[in-house]
């Protein structure tokens, strides 16, 4: 399903000439270098593609098919790394000792403390089937550009590596391992855009890529042909390997199955492999089409060339205020379709508060569109699939909006609306921690029930209520969660709490003995506060983890220790009079509060110190 997906997807993007993506028989490649080869076959320049960051990216560029080669000696055309252009590698001096010091055939050609460059047996080879393979494909083409490039083959000797002083400037640039395309003298193009370059390659790669294949029913067009052995490296899934992972691999004996391995237990066609692995690629290269959620990298398409779905998917996925978050530098027309899409959310958002189903006009595109997303976490040499998710569009939009509407609490004026699962997450690590890592199921655990509109994990549950106790802090984001797990926990009919008691700001008719206290807690510290300003160690710093789990342990010592603040303070009749009305619906304090019963304290404890600044503001406003 999730690879039948992303074929068809391929192939709407096909069809879009706006759309930069890879056709069959090529594929998408960082290159470094740019080499310009005279007719002559004569190295005249390197040209550095990279860009001009502190740390330089190659450049990402259209060139023929680089299929995986694993660890075997499989040369690409016209766009390759050092050792098969020059046939030298550098190695670590440790691994030069341990490999080649003692073998023949080994020619050192630089020798350093910690690194050497060296032609071995291996990187002679690369070069020779380097040769071999243009030679086959550029011996009958007519061209000075190919017959230049043969020529510099022919000529070029490894061992004169580092004593060419067109190399020389990018050595060690050269030797960590980007890759080189081609270029004749008289060109204003590269070699592998040339017309007779492409025309040659694309004869090689239809037959050369049914040699000696196995033909078998691809699974996901039914149809017979070539079944791919090896599939595409996936490359920008966050933490796993740079040089890529796969998704679909098999490589062990335990995982034949009558008489098949590698990638023919799942037979996938050549042509179906391409589109899926090119796909995918070009998905994870998007900004626009890809987040981060946790430790899982995610990528989110819709079934159509407008782009209106995934830029509306991308700002709910991944929210974001156009009036706070964009600096005054920013991009106008960024600014612009950020304050558009803002809108857009705000409106559907109260649509959906009032029980209204959204339509194609409140979202300004098709709502029965096919929308997908797709979770990938790192396994070691593979792709792991966190999470998959297929649905219209529209009810995609409504199960996130729900999502929101269920997070809604009081809030400062420069808190953020909407709240992103990334940043969600990170409330479960400690703040003092720069390097925290988050639980990697949480992410797909969150996801999963947002996306279904089911209750939320209880271990996302768990993770904020500990961190709330351990650093003795609860911020909006932290009381969003808590009110919207228990929330969802009532409507699901999980808890025997009344949904109407679970509100978005201070509920002074609760009856609930948990939410309650925590709201007593908050007048308590507060008493303190005003009677003690610069007191250093204060009931929170103290109590406040053992309150919201033995209340019947400490509200005791704090009611007493409360008195003495009330009697030195000029408004303590007031927090008396708070105090006794919260107290007036509290028959008993409970030995012990179950999960729940925290929770709702805590959310008690945020609705009263929130309520505290709005009654200032309240009462500065009516002074003036």
């Amino acid at each position: 399903m999730i690879i039948e997906s992303l074929c068809r997807y391929y192939d709407i993007l096909a069809n879009d000439e706006s759309v930069s993506i890879s056709r069959p028989g090529y594929s998408s490649a960082k290159v470094s270098f740019n080499l310009i080869i005279s007719g002559e076959g004569e190295l005249l320049n390197i040209i550095d593609l990279r860009s001009d960051d502190k740390k330089p990216r190659p450049r990402m560029m259209d060139v023929p098919q680089q299929n995986s080669r694993a660890n075997s000696v499989t040369p690409y055309f016209l766009c390759e790394n050092a050792k098969y252009v020059f046939g030298v590698e550098k190695v670590k001096r440790a691994d030069y000792e341990k490999k080649y010091l003692y073998k023949g055939g080994c020619v050192l050609l630089e020798d350093g403390e910690k690194e050497v460059v060296l032609t071995h047996p291996r990187s002679l080879e690369c070069f020779e089937e380097f040769k071999k393979l243009h030679h086959s494909l550029l011996d009958v083409v007519n061209n000075p550009a190919a017959k230049g490039l043969l020529l510099f083959l022919d000529n070029w000797n490894p061992e004169d590596f580092v004593k060419n002083p067109k190399i020389d400037q990018y050595k060690d640039d050269i030797l960590a391992g980007g890759n080189f395309v081609f270029q004749y003298e008289r060109d204003d193009d590269y070699l592998h855009n040339s017309s007779d370059a492409r025309r040659s390659w694309e004869k090689y790669n239809s037959v050369g890529s049914s040699k000696g294949a196995i033909v078998g029913q691809c699974l996901v067009t039914g149809e017979s042909g070539p079944v791919a052995r090896l599939h595409q490296k996936i490359k920008g899934v966050a933490n796993a390997q740079s040089a890529g992972a796969s998704i679909v691999s098999f490589n062990n004996d335990a995982f034949y199955s009558y008489g098949k391995d590698q990638s023919y237990n799942a037979p996938v066609g050549e042509l179906a492999m391409f589109k899926y692995t090119t796909v995918l690629n070009h998905l994870l290269l998007s900004m626009d089409n890809r987040i981060r959620i946790g430790d899982t990298t995610t990528v989110f398409w819709a079934e159509t060339s407008d782009k209106t779905c995934e830029n509306l998917a991308n700002f709910f996925l991944n929210p974001r205020d156009a009036s706070k978050d964009n600096k005054e530098n920013a991009d106008e027309n960024q600014r612009v379709k950020d304050e558009k899409t803002l809108q857009i959310a705000n409106d559907v958002l109260k649509k959906i508060s009032r029980g209204h189903k959204i339509n194609s006009d409140d979202i300004k595109t098709d709502r029965d569109t096919r929308f997908y997303i797709l979770g990938l976490s790192p396994n070691n040499a593979r792709i792991a699939v966190r999470f998959w998710y297929m649905d219209s569009f529209g009810n995609f939009i409504e199960r996130v909006s729900r999502h929101y509407l269920d997070m809604e609490i009081v809030r400062g004026d420069f808190d953020f609306r909407y709240i992103s699962v990334r940043n969600l997450l990170r409330e479960t690590v400690p703040e003092s921690s720069d390097k925290g890592e988050v639980s990697p199921l949480l992410g797909g655990l969150m996801m999963n029930s947002i996306l279904n509109g089911t209750a939320y994990p209880a271990q996302m549950y768990n993770a904020i209520l500990s961190r709330v106790k351990v650093e003795r802090s609860i911020n909006y984001v932290r009381a969003g969660f808590i009110k919207a797990y228990l929330f969802r926990l009532s409507r699901s009919g999980l808890s025997s709490l009344d949904e109407s008691l679970i509100t978005m700001s201070l509920n002074e008719e609760s009856q609930n003995v948990p939410y309650r206290l925590g709201r007593l807690f908050a007048v308590l510290e507060k008493v303190q506060g005003e009677t003690n300003k610069d007191m250093g160690s204060t009931i929170n710093s103290k109590y406040f983890s053992s309150a919201s789990s033995t209340p019947a342990v400490v509200f005791p010592v704090l009611l007493k220790l409360a008195q003495h603040h009330i009697a030195k303070s000029e408004w303590g009749f007031v927090s008396n009079k708070s105090i006794e009305e919260i107290l007036s619906e509290v028959n008993e304090f409970p030995e012990y509060l179950n999960l729940e019963g925290q929770g709702m304290f805590m959310l008690g404890y945020y609705h009263q110190r929130k309520n505290f600044y709005k009654k200032k503001e309240s009462s500065s406003i009516k002074e003036e």
